[in-house]
Protein backbone atom coordinates (compact mmCIF):
# COMPACT_ATOMS: atom_id res chain seq x y z
CA UNK A 1 0.00 0.00 0.00
CA UNK A 2 1.23 3.51 -0.72
CA UNK A 3 -1.08 5.04 1.91
CA UNK A 4 -3.12 4.02 4.94
CA UNK A 5 -5.88 6.03 6.69
CA UNK A 6 -5.13 7.32 10.17
CA UNK A 7 -7.46 5.56 12.65
CA UNK A 8 -9.87 7.92 14.40
CA UNK A 9 -10.40 7.92 18.20
CA UNK A 10 -12.11 4.68 19.29
CA UNK A 11 -12.44 3.59 15.66
CA UNK A 12 -12.61 -0.16 15.22
CA UNK A 13 -9.99 -1.48 12.76
CA UNK A 14 -12.70 -2.89 10.50
CA UNK A 15 -13.88 0.70 9.93
CA UNK A 16 -10.36 1.95 9.10
CA UNK A 17 -9.94 -0.86 6.56
CA UNK A 18 -13.33 0.12 5.14
CA UNK A 19 -12.13 3.70 4.66
CA UNK A 20 -9.02 2.37 2.90
CA UNK A 21 -11.27 0.40 0.54
CA UNK A 22 -13.17 3.57 -0.41
CA UNK A 23 -9.96 5.44 -1.23
CA UNK A 24 -8.00 2.59 -2.85
CA UNK A 25 -9.54 2.96 -6.30
CA UNK A 26 -9.81 -0.82 -6.66
CA UNK A 27 -12.61 -1.81 -9.02
CA UNK A 28 -13.24 -5.13 -7.26
CA UNK A 29 -13.61 -5.45 -3.50
CA UNK A 30 -11.50 -8.62 -3.40
CA UNK A 31 -8.49 -6.59 -4.59
CA UNK A 32 -8.61 -4.66 -1.32
CA UNK A 33 -7.85 -7.88 0.52
CA UNK A 34 -4.84 -8.47 -1.72
CA UNK A 35 -3.61 -4.95 -0.90
CA UNK A 36 -4.18 -5.33 2.84
CA UNK A 37 -3.31 -8.97 3.51
CA UNK A 38 -1.62 -10.27 0.33
CA UNK A 39 -4.30 -12.94 0.00
CA UNK A 40 -7.86 -13.44 -1.15
CA UNK A 41 -8.35 -16.19 1.45
CA UNK A 42 -9.60 -13.83 4.12
CA UNK A 43 -12.87 -12.37 5.37
CA UNK A 44 -13.84 -9.01 6.83
CA UNK A 45 -14.02 -9.60 10.59
CA UNK A 46 -15.43 -6.97 12.92
CA UNK A 47 -14.59 -7.88 16.53
CA UNK A 48 -11.35 -9.90 16.39
CA UNK A 49 -9.55 -9.48 13.02
CA UNK A 50 -6.67 -11.77 12.01
CA UNK A 51 -3.62 -11.72 9.71
CA UNK A 52 -2.47 -8.45 11.32
CA UNK A 53 1.22 -9.22 10.75
CA UNK A 54 0.52 -9.39 7.02
CA UNK A 55 -1.32 -6.06 7.27
CA UNK A 56 1.72 -4.44 8.92
CA UNK A 57 4.07 -5.87 6.27
CA UNK A 58 1.96 -4.22 3.55
CA UNK A 59 1.92 -0.82 5.25
CA UNK A 60 3.63 2.17 3.62
CA UNK A 61 7.38 2.43 4.25
CA UNK A 62 8.42 3.74 7.70
CA UNK A 63 4.99 3.14 9.20
CA UNK A 64 4.85 3.32 12.99
CA UNK A 65 1.84 1.01 13.28
CA UNK A 66 2.22 -2.45 14.84
CA UNK A 67 -0.09 -5.41 15.19
CA UNK A 68 -0.04 -4.96 18.98
CA UNK A 69 -1.13 -1.33 18.59
CA UNK A 70 -4.15 -2.28 16.49
CA UNK A 71 -5.10 -5.15 18.84
CA UNK A 72 -4.95 -2.94 21.92
CA UNK A 73 -6.55 0.26 20.63
CA UNK A 74 -8.71 -0.68 17.65
CA UNK A 75 -10.18 -4.17 18.22
CA UNK A 76 -12.49 -5.64 20.87
CA UNK A 77 -9.73 -7.88 22.25
CA UNK A 78 -9.16 -5.73 25.40
CA UNK A 79 -12.79 -6.35 26.34
CA UNK A 80 -13.46 -9.94 25.28
CA UNK A 81 -10.10 -11.13 26.68
CA UNK A 82 -10.07 -8.98 29.83
CA UNK A 83 -10.62 -11.85 32.27
CA UNK A 84 -8.44 -14.59 30.80
CA UNK A 85 -4.96 -15.60 31.94
CA UNK A 86 -1.82 -13.87 30.58
CA UNK A 87 -0.76 -17.06 28.81
CA UNK A 88 -4.14 -17.48 27.14
CA UNK A 89 -4.21 -13.82 26.14
CA UNK A 90 -0.79 -14.08 24.50
CA UNK A 91 -1.91 -17.18 22.60
CA UNK A 92 -4.97 -15.37 21.22
CA UNK A 93 -2.92 -12.31 20.29
CA UNK A 94 -0.65 -14.62 18.32
CA UNK A 95 -3.66 -16.06 16.52
CA UNK A 96 -4.90 -12.58 15.61
CA UNK A 97 -1.51 -11.80 14.15
CA UNK A 98 -1.15 -14.94 12.04
CA UNK A 99 -4.22 -17.19 12.44
CA UNK A 100 -7.54 -17.88 10.76
CA UNK A 101 -10.78 -15.93 11.17
CA UNK A 102 -12.74 -18.10 13.62
CA UNK A 103 -9.91 -19.26 15.88
CA UNK A 104 -9.86 -16.23 18.26
CA UNK A 105 -13.64 -16.57 18.75
CA UNK A 106 -13.28 -20.27 19.55
CA UNK A 107 -10.32 -19.78 21.90
CA UNK A 108 -12.20 -17.06 23.80
CA UNK A 109 -15.27 -19.29 24.09
CA UNK A 110 -17.52 -16.77 22.32
CA UNK A 111 -19.03 -19.61 20.31
CA UNK A 112 -19.93 -21.71 23.37
CA UNK A 113 -21.29 -18.94 25.63
CA UNK A 114 -25.06 -18.55 25.88
CA UNK A 115 -24.60 -15.03 24.49
CA UNK A 116 -25.60 -14.00 20.99
CA UNK A 117 -23.21 -11.44 19.51
CA UNK A 118 -24.65 -8.33 17.84
CA UNK A 119 -26.29 -9.01 14.47
CA UNK A 120 -26.08 -5.44 13.15
CA UNK A 121 -23.47 -2.70 13.11
CA UNK A 122 -24.45 -0.12 15.73
CA UNK A 123 -24.16 3.65 15.85
CA UNK A 124 -24.86 6.63 18.08
CA UNK A 125 -26.75 9.38 16.18
CA UNK A 126 -24.90 12.15 18.03
CA UNK A 127 -21.47 10.57 17.41
CA UNK A 128 -22.45 10.18 13.74
CA UNK A 129 -23.12 13.92 13.41
CA UNK A 130 -20.02 14.93 15.37
CA UNK A 131 -17.75 12.68 13.29
CA UNK A 132 -18.94 14.30 10.06
CA UNK A 133 -18.46 17.77 11.54
CA UNK A 134 -14.95 17.06 12.90
CA UNK A 135 -13.53 14.49 10.42
CA UNK A 136 -15.73 14.96 7.38
CA UNK A 137 -17.02 11.37 7.52
CA UNK A 138 -18.64 8.94 9.99
CA UNK A 139 -16.99 5.75 11.25
CA UNK A 140 -17.84 2.68 13.33
CA UNK A 141 -16.99 3.27 17.00
CA UNK A 142 -15.47 0.38 18.93
CA UNK A 143 -17.55 0.82 22.11
CA UNK A 144 -20.83 0.78 20.14
CA UNK A 145 -20.13 -2.66 18.63
CA UNK A 146 -19.85 -4.52 21.94
CA UNK A 147 -22.66 -6.92 22.83
CA UNK A 148 -24.22 -5.63 26.04
CA UNK A 149 -23.69 -1.92 25.31
CA UNK A 150 -26.95 -0.09 24.66
CA UNK A 151 -25.96 3.44 25.71
CA UNK A 152 -23.26 5.69 24.28
CA UNK A 153 -21.10 6.50 27.34
CA UNK A 154 -20.10 9.85 25.82
CA UNK A 155 -23.57 11.21 25.13
CA UNK A 156 -25.52 9.01 27.58
CA UNK A 157 -28.15 8.29 24.93
CA UNK A 158 -29.31 5.03 23.30
CA UNK A 159 -27.40 3.57 20.36
CA UNK A 160 -29.19 1.98 17.39
CA UNK A 161 -28.89 -0.85 14.91
CA UNK A 162 -27.84 0.19 11.43
CA UNK A 163 -29.42 -1.52 8.43
CA UNK A 164 -26.24 -3.54 7.80
CA UNK A 165 -25.82 -7.10 9.08
CA UNK A 166 -22.39 -7.95 10.50
CA UNK A 167 -22.38 -11.59 9.44
CA UNK A 168 -24.35 -11.99 6.22
CA UNK A 169 -23.98 -11.86 2.46
CA UNK A 170 -20.56 -11.25 0.94
CA UNK A 171 -18.04 -11.38 3.78
CA UNK A 172 -15.20 -10.28 1.53
CA UNK A 173 -16.07 -6.59 1.56
CA UNK A 174 -16.03 -3.84 4.15
CA UNK A 175 -19.25 -2.01 5.01
CA UNK A 176 -18.98 1.68 5.88
CA UNK A 177 -21.49 3.80 7.83
CA UNK A 178 -23.53 6.16 5.66
CA UNK A 179 -26.58 8.37 6.02
CA UNK A 180 -28.51 5.68 4.15
CA UNK A 181 -27.70 2.74 6.45
CA UNK A 182 -27.56 4.65 9.77
CA UNK A 183 -31.15 5.80 10.18
CA UNK A 184 -33.15 6.07 13.41
CA UNK A 185 -36.59 4.95 12.33
CA UNK A 186 -38.02 4.88 15.85
CA UNK A 187 -36.47 6.27 18.99
CA UNK A 188 -35.73 3.75 21.74
CA UNK A 189 -37.06 4.44 25.23
CA UNK A 190 -35.82 2.73 28.40
CA UNK A 191 -37.01 3.22 31.96
CA UNK A 192 -34.82 5.35 34.21
CA UNK A 193 -33.77 2.30 36.26
CA UNK A 194 -32.73 0.34 33.19
CA UNK A 195 -30.95 3.38 31.71
CA UNK A 196 -28.97 3.72 34.93
CA UNK A 197 -27.76 0.10 34.75
CA UNK A 198 -26.98 0.41 31.04
CA UNK A 199 -24.88 3.50 31.63
CA UNK A 200 -22.95 1.83 34.47
CA UNK A 201 -21.94 -1.09 32.28
CA UNK A 202 -21.23 1.07 29.21
CA UNK A 203 -18.86 3.23 31.28
CA UNK A 204 -17.17 0.14 32.77
CA UNK A 205 -16.67 -1.38 29.32
CA UNK A 206 -15.36 1.92 27.99
CA UNK A 207 -12.84 2.06 30.86
CA UNK A 208 -11.92 -1.56 30.21
CA UNK A 209 -11.13 -0.72 26.57
CA UNK A 210 -9.04 2.32 27.51
CA UNK A 211 -7.55 1.27 30.83
CA UNK A 212 -4.81 -1.10 29.72
CA UNK A 213 -5.48 -3.46 32.65
CA UNK A 214 -3.07 -6.36 32.98
CA UNK A 215 -4.35 -9.91 32.54
CA UNK A 216 -4.74 -11.99 35.70
CA UNK A 217 -5.30 -15.68 36.39
CA UNK A 218 -8.79 -16.82 37.38
CA UNK A 219 -7.58 -17.37 40.95
CA UNK A 220 -7.08 -13.60 41.31
CA UNK A 221 -10.66 -12.76 40.33
CA UNK A 222 -12.09 -15.61 42.43
CA UNK A 223 -10.20 -14.26 45.44
CA UNK A 224 -11.45 -10.71 44.82
CA UNK A 225 -15.07 -11.79 44.47
CA UNK A 226 -14.86 -14.22 47.40
CA UNK A 227 -13.60 -11.51 49.75
CA UNK A 228 -16.46 -9.20 48.81
CA UNK A 229 -19.05 -11.99 49.00
CA UNK A 230 -17.90 -12.69 52.57
CA UNK A 231 -17.91 -9.02 53.50
CA UNK A 232 -21.47 -8.58 52.24
CA UNK A 233 -22.74 -11.74 53.93
CA UNK A 234 -23.23 -13.86 50.81
CA UNK A 235 -20.50 -16.36 51.72
CA UNK A 236 -18.62 -17.78 54.69
CA UNK A 237 -14.90 -18.15 55.10
CA UNK A 238 -15.19 -21.93 54.66
CA UNK A 239 -16.12 -21.35 50.98
CA UNK A 240 -19.82 -21.88 51.62
CA UNK A 241 -21.90 -19.55 49.46
CA UNK A 242 -25.52 -18.61 50.18
CA UNK A 243 -26.59 -19.20 46.59
CA UNK A 244 -30.29 -18.49 47.13
CA UNK A 245 -29.56 -15.27 49.03
CA UNK A 246 -27.00 -14.21 46.40
CA UNK A 247 -29.39 -14.78 43.49
CA UNK A 248 -32.17 -12.89 45.27
CA UNK A 249 -29.93 -9.91 46.02
CA UNK A 250 -28.49 -9.87 42.49
CA UNK A 251 -31.97 -10.09 40.96
CA UNK A 252 -33.29 -7.22 43.09
CA UNK A 253 -30.23 -5.08 42.31
CA UNK A 254 -30.50 -5.31 38.50
CA UNK A 255 -34.13 -6.24 37.91
CA UNK A 256 -35.45 -8.90 35.55
CA UNK A 257 -35.94 -6.51 32.63
CA UNK A 258 -32.29 -5.46 32.48
CA UNK A 259 -30.94 -9.00 33.01
CA UNK A 260 -33.07 -10.21 30.09
CA UNK A 261 -31.80 -7.38 27.88
CA UNK A 262 -28.14 -8.28 28.55
CA UNK A 263 -28.84 -12.03 28.07
CA UNK A 264 -27.98 -12.87 31.68
CA UNK A 265 -31.19 -13.92 33.48
CA UNK A 266 -30.87 -16.10 36.56
CA UNK A 267 -32.40 -19.57 36.59
CA UNK A 268 -33.21 -21.76 39.60
CA UNK A 269 -30.77 -24.38 38.33
CA UNK A 270 -27.46 -25.05 40.09
CA UNK A 271 -25.92 -24.52 36.64
CA UNK A 272 -27.08 -20.88 36.58
CA UNK A 273 -24.24 -18.73 35.26
CA UNK A 274 -23.96 -16.76 38.52
CA UNK A 275 -23.82 -19.91 40.67
CA UNK A 276 -21.19 -21.40 38.38
CA UNK A 277 -19.16 -18.19 38.35
CA UNK A 278 -18.78 -17.91 42.15
CA UNK A 279 -18.00 -21.58 42.68
CA UNK A 280 -14.43 -22.77 43.10
CA UNK A 281 -13.68 -23.53 39.45
CA UNK A 282 -11.47 -22.19 36.67
CA UNK A 283 -14.15 -21.63 34.04
CA UNK A 284 -14.08 -18.29 32.24
CA UNK A 285 -17.43 -16.73 31.38
CA UNK A 286 -18.51 -13.79 29.22
CA UNK A 287 -16.71 -10.55 30.17
CA UNK A 288 -19.97 -8.64 30.73
CA UNK A 289 -20.89 -10.97 33.58
CA UNK A 290 -17.68 -10.18 35.47
CA UNK A 291 -18.63 -6.52 35.25
CA UNK A 292 -22.19 -7.22 36.42
CA UNK A 293 -20.92 -9.07 39.49
CA UNK A 294 -18.27 -6.43 40.22
CA UNK A 295 -20.87 -3.62 40.11
CA UNK A 296 -23.20 -5.60 42.35
CA UNK A 297 -20.41 -6.17 44.91
CA UNK A 298 -19.29 -2.52 44.63
CA UNK A 299 -15.81 -3.36 43.35
CA UNK A 300 -14.36 -0.53 41.21
CA UNK A 301 -12.72 -1.68 38.00
CA UNK A 302 -9.28 -0.45 39.06
CA UNK A 303 -9.57 -2.32 42.38
CA UNK A 304 -10.78 -5.49 40.66
CA UNK A 305 -7.62 -5.67 38.55
CA UNK A 306 -4.94 -3.93 40.59
CA UNK A 307 -5.63 -3.84 44.35
CA UNK A 308 -6.02 -6.78 46.69
CA UNK A 309 -9.27 -6.26 48.58
CA UNK A 310 -8.78 -5.31 52.27
CA UNK A 311 -10.16 -6.59 55.57
CA UNK A 312 -13.19 -8.82 55.84
CA UNK A 313 -16.15 -7.96 58.07
CA UNK A 314 -13.98 -5.36 59.83
CA UNK A 315 -11.95 -8.10 61.53
CA UNK A 316 -8.20 -8.37 61.81
CA UNK A 317 -8.13 -11.18 59.27
CA UNK A 318 -6.60 -9.91 56.02
CA UNK A 319 -7.86 -11.21 52.70
CA UNK A 320 -4.72 -13.25 52.08
CA UNK A 321 -5.45 -15.17 55.30
CA UNK A 322 -8.68 -16.71 54.01
CA UNK A 323 -6.91 -19.88 52.94
CA UNK A 324 -5.20 -20.09 56.34
CA UNK A 325 -8.58 -19.66 58.01
CA UNK A 326 -9.93 -22.49 55.88
CA UNK A 327 -7.21 -24.74 57.29
CA UNK A 328 -8.11 -23.74 60.87
CA UNK A 329 -11.79 -24.38 60.13
CA UNK A 330 -11.02 -27.89 58.91
CA UNK A 331 -8.91 -28.62 62.00
CA UNK A 332 -11.80 -27.47 64.19
CA UNK A 333 -14.12 -29.79 62.26
CA UNK A 334 -11.84 -32.74 63.00
CA UNK A 335 -11.81 -31.85 66.70
CA UNK A 336 -15.60 -31.68 66.87
CA UNK A 337 -15.91 -35.07 65.18
CA UNK A 338 -13.83 -36.58 67.99
CA UNK A 339 -16.23 -35.14 70.62
CA UNK A 340 -19.02 -37.57 69.68
CA UNK A 341 -21.22 -34.74 68.36
CA UNK A 342 -23.83 -35.24 65.67
CA UNK A 343 -23.50 -33.69 62.22
CA UNK A 344 -26.29 -31.26 63.07
CA UNK A 345 -24.53 -30.17 66.25
CA UNK A 346 -21.21 -29.72 64.40
CA UNK A 347 -22.93 -27.69 61.69
CA UNK A 348 -24.52 -25.45 64.32
CA UNK A 349 -21.19 -24.78 66.09
CA UNK A 350 -19.36 -23.99 62.84
CA UNK A 351 -22.22 -21.89 61.46
CA UNK A 352 -22.55 -24.12 58.42
CA UNK A 353 -25.05 -26.53 56.89
CA UNK A 354 -25.15 -30.31 57.37
CA UNK A 355 -24.67 -30.67 53.60
CA UNK A 356 -21.41 -28.67 53.75
CA UNK A 357 -20.16 -30.67 56.75
CA UNK A 358 -20.76 -33.97 54.96
CA UNK A 359 -19.11 -32.62 51.80
CA UNK A 360 -15.96 -31.54 53.65
CA UNK A 361 -15.80 -34.86 55.53
CA UNK A 362 -15.79 -36.61 52.16
CA UNK A 363 -13.19 -34.22 50.68
CA UNK A 364 -10.85 -34.68 53.66
CA UNK A 365 -11.38 -38.45 53.49
CA UNK A 366 -12.33 -38.55 57.18
CA UNK A 367 -13.66 -41.96 58.19
CA UNK A 368 -16.65 -41.14 60.43
CA UNK A 369 -17.20 -43.49 63.34
CA UNK A 370 -20.99 -43.31 63.15
CA UNK A 371 -23.26 -45.17 60.78
CA UNK A 372 -26.48 -43.86 59.27
CA UNK A 373 -28.56 -42.98 62.29
CA UNK A 374 -31.65 -41.11 61.20
CA UNK A 375 -29.96 -37.75 60.69
CA UNK A 376 -27.02 -37.71 63.12
CA UNK A 377 -28.98 -38.04 66.36
CA UNK A 378 -27.53 -41.34 67.57
CA UNK A 379 -23.78 -41.67 67.93
CA UNK A 380 -22.03 -45.05 67.80
CA UNK A 381 -25.41 -46.86 67.98
CA UNK A 382 -27.13 -48.41 65.00
CA UNK A 383 -30.42 -46.74 64.24
CA UNK A 384 -32.16 -50.09 63.88
CA UNK A 385 -31.24 -50.99 67.50
CA UNK A 386 -33.02 -47.99 69.01
CA UNK A 387 -36.45 -47.96 70.58
CA UNK A 388 -37.44 -45.10 68.33
CA UNK A 389 -36.76 -47.26 65.28
CA UNK A 390 -38.86 -50.14 66.62
CA UNK A 391 -41.75 -47.79 67.42
CA UNK A 392 -41.62 -46.22 63.95
CA UNK A 393 -41.47 -49.63 62.27
CA UNK A 394 -44.59 -50.75 64.11
CA UNK A 395 -46.44 -47.57 63.21
CA UNK A 396 -45.54 -47.77 59.49
CA UNK A 397 -46.40 -51.48 59.30
CA UNK A 398 -49.86 -50.64 60.65
CA UNK A 399 -50.21 -47.79 58.14
CA UNK A 400 -49.35 -50.15 55.26
CA UNK A 401 -51.86 -52.79 56.36
CA UNK A 402 -54.53 -50.09 56.67
CA UNK A 403 -53.76 -48.91 53.13
CA UNK A 404 -54.18 -52.46 51.78
CA UNK A 405 -57.63 -52.61 53.41
CA UNK A 406 -58.54 -49.10 52.25
CA UNK A 407 -57.69 -49.88 48.60
CA UNK A 408 -58.68 -53.52 47.98
CA UNK A 409 -58.68 -53.04 44.20
CA UNK A 410 -55.15 -51.57 43.97
CA UNK A 411 -51.79 -53.30 43.76
CA UNK A 412 -48.90 -52.41 46.08
CA UNK A 413 -47.27 -50.50 43.24
CA UNK A 414 -50.42 -48.42 42.70
CA UNK A 415 -50.78 -47.68 46.43
CA UNK A 416 -47.15 -46.60 46.70
CA UNK A 417 -47.64 -43.83 44.10
CA UNK A 418 -49.61 -41.76 46.62
CA UNK A 419 -47.81 -42.95 49.77
CA UNK A 420 -44.14 -42.77 48.83
CA UNK A 421 -42.82 -41.97 52.31
CA UNK A 422 -44.29 -45.09 53.93
CA UNK A 423 -43.23 -47.33 51.07
CA UNK A 424 -39.64 -45.99 50.89
CA UNK A 425 -39.04 -46.40 54.63
CA UNK A 426 -40.31 -49.97 54.66
CA UNK A 427 -38.31 -50.76 51.53
CA UNK A 428 -35.14 -49.51 53.19
CA UNK A 429 -35.55 -51.02 56.66
CA UNK A 430 -38.21 -53.75 56.49
CA UNK A 431 -38.11 -55.15 52.99
CA UNK A 432 -38.76 -58.81 53.94
CA UNK A 433 -41.95 -57.92 55.84
CA UNK A 434 -43.10 -55.66 53.00
CA UNK A 435 -42.65 -58.47 50.47
CA UNK A 436 -44.81 -60.74 52.62
CA UNK A 437 -47.56 -58.09 52.67
CA UNK A 438 -47.53 -57.02 49.04
CA UNK A 439 -50.45 -57.35 46.65
CA UNK A 440 -49.65 -58.10 43.03
CA UNK A 441 -52.71 -59.73 41.42
CA UNK A 442 -55.11 -56.85 40.86
CA UNK A 443 -57.33 -56.84 37.81
CA UNK A 444 -56.41 -54.12 35.33
CA UNK A 445 -58.58 -52.55 32.66
CA UNK A 446 -58.38 -54.59 29.48
CA UNK A 447 -58.93 -51.92 26.83
CA UNK A 448 -56.69 -49.00 25.84
CA UNK A 449 -58.43 -45.90 24.57
CA UNK A 450 -56.27 -45.54 21.45
CA UNK A 451 -58.21 -42.53 20.19
CA UNK A 452 -57.44 -40.57 23.36
CA UNK A 453 -53.85 -41.78 23.39
CA UNK A 454 -53.43 -40.68 19.75
CA UNK A 455 -54.79 -37.19 20.50
CA UNK A 456 -52.44 -36.77 23.45
CA UNK A 457 -49.44 -38.26 21.68
CA UNK A 458 -49.60 -36.12 18.53
CA UNK A 459 -49.26 -32.94 20.62
CA UNK A 460 -46.07 -34.27 22.22
CA UNK A 461 -44.73 -35.46 18.86
CA UNK A 462 -45.20 -32.01 17.30
CA UNK A 463 -43.24 -30.39 20.13
CA UNK A 464 -40.37 -32.89 19.79
CA UNK A 465 -40.22 -32.42 16.01
CA UNK A 466 -40.16 -28.64 16.44
CA UNK A 467 -37.15 -28.92 18.79
CA UNK A 468 -35.38 -31.28 16.35
CA UNK A 469 -35.92 -28.85 13.47
CA UNK A 470 -34.66 -25.81 15.41
CA UNK A 471 -31.56 -27.32 17.02
CA UNK A 472 -28.57 -29.20 15.65
CA UNK A 473 -29.94 -31.39 12.83
CA UNK A 474 -31.28 -34.81 13.76
CA UNK A 475 -33.03 -36.98 11.24
CA UNK A 476 -36.79 -37.09 11.81
CA UNK A 477 -38.02 -40.70 11.81
CA UNK A 478 -40.44 -42.81 13.83
CA UNK A 479 -37.50 -44.22 15.78
CA UNK A 480 -35.82 -40.92 16.69
CA UNK A 481 -39.10 -39.24 17.67
CA UNK A 482 -40.22 -42.26 19.69
CA UNK A 483 -36.85 -42.46 21.41
CA UNK A 484 -37.05 -38.84 22.56
CA UNK A 485 -40.50 -39.49 23.99
CA UNK A 486 -39.37 -42.73 25.62
CA UNK A 487 -41.96 -44.79 23.69
CA UNK A 488 -39.89 -46.10 20.80
CA UNK A 489 -40.67 -49.67 21.88
CA UNK A 490 -44.35 -49.53 20.90
CA UNK A 491 -45.08 -46.29 19.03
CA UNK A 492 -43.94 -47.40 15.57
CA UNK A 493 -45.48 -50.86 16.05
CA UNK A 494 -48.87 -49.36 16.87
CA UNK A 495 -48.81 -46.67 14.18
CA UNK A 496 -52.00 -48.02 12.56
CA UNK A 497 -53.85 -47.33 15.81
CA UNK A 498 -52.48 -43.77 15.89
CA UNK A 499 -53.86 -42.15 12.70
CA UNK A 500 -53.23 -38.52 13.76
CA UNK A 501 -49.68 -39.24 14.90
CA UNK A 502 -49.00 -41.33 11.80
CA UNK A 503 -50.26 -38.65 9.43
CA UNK A 504 -48.12 -35.97 11.08
CA UNK A 505 -44.89 -37.99 11.27
CA UNK A 506 -45.21 -39.12 7.65
CA UNK A 507 -45.61 -35.46 6.63
CA UNK A 508 -42.34 -34.41 8.29
CA UNK A 509 -40.12 -37.49 8.25
CA UNK A 510 -37.07 -37.14 6.02
CA UNK A 511 -35.28 -39.23 3.47
CA UNK A 512 -31.53 -39.53 3.95
CA UNK A 513 -30.92 -37.02 1.14
CA UNK A 514 -33.35 -34.46 2.60
CA UNK A 515 -31.66 -34.83 5.97
CA UNK A 516 -28.20 -34.24 4.45
CA UNK A 517 -29.43 -31.04 2.74
CA UNK A 518 -30.81 -29.76 6.06
CA UNK A 519 -27.44 -30.45 7.70
CA UNK A 520 -25.70 -28.43 4.98
CA UNK A 521 -28.07 -25.48 5.55
CA UNK A 522 -27.30 -25.63 9.26
CA UNK A 523 -23.57 -25.92 8.57
CA UNK A 524 -23.58 -22.78 6.39
CA UNK A 525 -25.33 -20.81 9.16
CA UNK A 526 -22.78 -22.03 11.72
CA UNK A 527 -19.83 -21.04 9.51
CA UNK A 528 -21.35 -17.59 9.00
CA UNK A 529 -21.91 -17.22 12.71
CA UNK A 530 -18.31 -18.23 13.47
CA UNK A 531 -16.84 -16.05 10.71
CA UNK A 532 -15.29 -19.08 9.00
CA UNK A 533 -14.61 -19.32 5.28
CA UNK A 534 -17.16 -21.35 3.29
CA UNK A 535 -15.10 -24.22 1.89
CA UNK A 536 -15.87 -27.86 1.19
CA UNK A 537 -13.85 -29.09 4.14
CA UNK A 538 -15.30 -26.55 6.55
CA UNK A 539 -18.80 -27.60 5.47
CA UNK A 540 -17.95 -31.30 5.83
CA UNK A 541 -16.55 -30.83 9.33
CA UNK A 542 -19.25 -28.47 10.60
CA UNK A 543 -22.32 -30.11 9.06
CA UNK A 544 -21.09 -33.66 9.69
CA UNK A 545 -21.85 -34.83 6.13
CA UNK A 546 -19.32 -37.28 4.79
CA UNK A 547 -17.78 -36.26 1.44
CA UNK A 548 -18.87 -39.51 -0.22
CA UNK A 549 -22.51 -38.56 0.37
CA UNK A 550 -22.16 -34.98 -0.85
CA UNK A 551 -22.07 -35.77 -4.58
CA UNK A 552 -25.73 -36.82 -4.39
CA UNK A 553 -26.70 -33.37 -3.09
CA UNK A 554 -24.19 -31.36 -5.13
CA UNK A 555 -26.92 -29.44 -7.00
CA UNK A 556 -28.68 -28.56 -3.73
CA UNK A 557 -25.41 -27.32 -2.18
CA UNK A 558 -24.57 -25.14 -5.18
CA UNK A 559 -28.07 -23.65 -5.17
CA UNK A 560 -27.83 -22.81 -1.45
CA UNK A 561 -24.41 -21.19 -1.84
CA UNK A 562 -25.36 -19.19 -4.92
CA UNK A 563 -28.44 -17.84 -3.15
CA UNK A 564 -26.15 -16.55 -0.38
CA UNK A 565 -23.59 -15.07 -2.79
CA UNK A 566 -20.80 -17.63 -2.19
CA UNK A 567 -18.61 -19.26 -4.78
CA UNK A 568 -19.21 -22.97 -5.24
CA UNK A 569 -16.33 -24.19 -7.42
CA UNK A 570 -15.73 -27.20 -5.20
CA UNK A 571 -13.80 -30.22 -6.53
CA UNK A 572 -15.60 -33.40 -7.51
CA UNK A 573 -17.02 -34.82 -4.29
CA UNK A 574 -16.45 -38.44 -5.32
CA UNK A 575 -12.70 -37.76 -5.48
CA UNK A 576 -12.77 -36.88 -1.82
Amino acid sequence: MNFFPTPYPDEILYSTLGRYSIRSGNLKEIHNFEDLFSTRSCIATLELPVKLDALIENMPINTLYTAEYFIKYHTLFPYYAAFISPERAEEIRGTMRNGNGSIPYIKLGLISYSINLNQYFKFCPQCFKEDIKIYGEPYWHRIHQITGVFICPKHKTPIYNSKELIRAGNRQRFINPTSDNCIVEKETQYTDKVMEKMLWIAEDIDNLLKGGFKHKDQEWFKSQFRAKLIKKGYARMNNYIHQKKLKQGFQEFYGQEYLDIVQSPLSDSSQCWLSTMVRNNNRVTYALRYLLLARFLEIPLDTLFNNKIGLINNTDIPENAIDAYQGLWEERLKELIQLNLSIREIASILGSSTKTIRKVIAELDIKPFWKYNGGGKYIKNKYIDTEEFKAKRGDLRKQWLDLLKQYPDKSSNQIRQEHQAVYRWLTRYDIDWLRQHARRNVERPNAVDWQQRDQELVIKVKQVVKEMQEGKPERITWTTVGSKLGVSGWMSKKKDKLPLTKQYIESVQESLQEFQVRKIKWGIKQLEKEDMEITLWNLVETAGVKPKYMNAIKTDIEKLLLEKGYECDFPNYEDK
